[in-house]
C-alpha cells in the first residue's frame, strides 16, 4: 500500500467520530430503504456539533450586535473626521484610531467569528471527506470478498457435482464433456449475484448513494472516480483496478443505467439547491457593520467598496453550494442542517434582540421627556 492510498483509507479524528462511533451506533438500530444509517448519523453529527458550538454562535451574533450598535454610534463622529481631513489618509487613520478607541471598537474582533466558522467549516468537511472515501474502500473491501467466496463455493459444487476435476497442481479442469469458459461463465455469475445480495445501499430520499454527490454523478463510482486524485473524486490508489472492475460490475449495470439503458443520476440536485438558498437567506440575517469611508475615496472608489461588499454576502452561499454540488450527500445534507439550524437560530435571536432594542429606545426616551 503506497502512502497515498494508505491516506485515502485512513479516518482523522472527525472521521473516527463519525463513522466509527456514531454510524456504527445507528447502524445497529437505524436506517430503512430511503432514510439509510447514515442519513441519521448525519443528523445526530449536526445537532451534536451545533449543540457544542452553541455558545460560540451565541458570542458571535453578540460580538457582531455590539459592533452594529457601536459602529451607529460612532458613524456621525467618523463622517466629520472624514470631511475634515479630506484627502489626508494619515490623518483621516490616526483619528479613527481614537475613536475606535474611545468606543473599543475592533474590527479584528468582526473578523474573529468568520475566522473560526472557516475552521470548523474544514475541520468537518476532511472528516466527512475521510469518512466517505473509508466507506467506499470498506465496501469494496467486503464485496470482493464476497465475490471470492461465492467464486469458489460455485467452483466446488462443480467439482462435487463431476463437472470438473482437480489436475495434478490441484487445479480445477473442466471434465469430459463440458466447456471451459461456460463453467467459468456460472461461477462469475453466481458470483456477481452474491455482491449484488450483499450490497446495502445507503439511500437518502431520491438520493440513491449518500457517499456520492447529490447530482448526476454515478450511484456507484466507476473505477476512475474510485482510484484517481482530484475534485469530486476519492483518490483510492492502493486496489488493483481490473479487481475492482470484476467485483462492482453487477452494482455499477444495476445502479448506473436506467432500464432504458440510459446513464442513471445518484440525485437531483435537491440539497446543493436547498443549501444555497438557506445561505442567501441566512447571509441577509447576519449582515457585517458597516464599515467607514477612508481618506481620498472618489466617489467611484466608495461604489465599488460597497459592490464589493455585497459580492461577500454571495460568495459564502456560492461556495457552500458548489462544495455540496461537488462533494458526498452526506456532506451536503449537513450543510443544508446545518444552514437550516443556523438560519432559525438567526431568526429567533434577531426577533428577540429587536424587541429588546425597542425596550431599550422606549426607556430612553421616557427618560429624556421627564427630564
Amino acid at each position: 500500500m503506497d502512502i497515498v492510498g494508505l491516506m485515502a483509507t485512513q479516518l482523522n479524528l472527525i472521521g473516527k467520530l463519525i463513522y466509527n462511533v456514531l454510524y456504527s451506533w445507528v447502524s445497529e438500530w437505524g436506517g430503512s430503504a430511503y432514510f439509510g444509517a447514515f442519513s441519521i448519523t448525519v443528523i445526530l453529527f449536526t445537532i451534536f456539533l451545533k449543540v457544542a458550538t452553541s455558545p460560540f454562535d451565541i458570542w458571535q451574533k453578540r460580538i457582531t450586535r455590539k459592533n452594529q450598535k457601536i459602529m451607529e454610534v460612532m458613524k456621525p463622529e467618523l463622517d466629520k473626521v472624514t470631511k475634515q481631513c479630506g484627502n489626508n489618509r494619515e490623518l483621516l487613520m490616526q483619528k479613527q484610531r481614537a475613536i475606535y478607541k474611545k468606543y473599543k471598537y475592533s474590527a479584528f474582533a468582526s473578523c474573529l467569528p468568520m475566522i473560526i466558522t472557516l475552521a470548523i467549516f474544514i475541520t468537518v468537511l476532511t472528516g466527512f471527506n475521510s469518512a466517505v472515501r473509508y466507506h467506499n474502500y470498506t465496501t469494496f473491501q467486503n464485496l470482493s470478498q464476497v465475490y471470492s467466496d461465492s467464486f469458489n463455493e460455485k467452483m466446488q459444487e462443480i467439482i462435487d457435482e463431476g463437472r470438473a476435476v482437480l489436475d495434478e497442481n490441484g487445479r480445477p479442469v473442466p471434465a469430459e464433456g463440458y466447456n471451459e469458459s461456460q463453467l467459468r461463465k456460472e461461477m462469475e455469475e453466481y458470483a456477481e449475484a452474491a455482491v449484488v445480495q450483499a450490497h446495502e445501499p445507503e439511500r437518502f430520499l431520491l438520493t440513491t448513494n449518500i457517499f456520492m454527490p447529490d447530482t448526476w454523478a454515478n450511484p456507484i463510482p466507476t473505477v476512475d472516480v474510485f482510484s484517481n486524485t482530484g475534485i469530486g473524486k476519492l483518490g483510492i490508489t492502493d486496489v488493483d483496478k481490473n479487481e475492482y472492475e470484476r467485483v462492482m460490475k453487477p452494482l455499477m449495470e444495476k445502479y448506473n443505467v436506467t432500464e432504458k439503458g440510459k446513464r442513471a443520476w445518484n440525485g437531483y440536485l435537491m440539497l446543493p439547491i436547498l443549501a444555497f438558498i438557506l445561505n442567501m437567506f441566512g447571509s441577509k440575517l447576519n449582515k457585517p457593520p458597516e464599515q467607514p469611508q477612508m481618506a481620498g475615496q472618489t466617489e467611484e472608489q466608495i461604489k465599488a467598496q460597497q459592490a464589493q461588499t455585497k459580492m461577500l454576502t454571495y460568495m459564502m452561499p456560492i461556495m457552500m453550494a458548489v462544495f455540496a454540488f461537488l462533494y458526498s450527500t452526506a456532506f451536503a445534507l449537513y450543510m443544508f442542517l446545518n444552514s437550516a439550524i443556523t438560519t432559525l437560530f438567526n431568526l429567533i435571536y434577531n426577533i428577540v434582540a429587536k424587541k429588546k432594542d425597542d425596550k431599550e429606545r422606549e426607556h430612553r426616551l421616557a427618560t429624556t421627556l421627564k427630564r
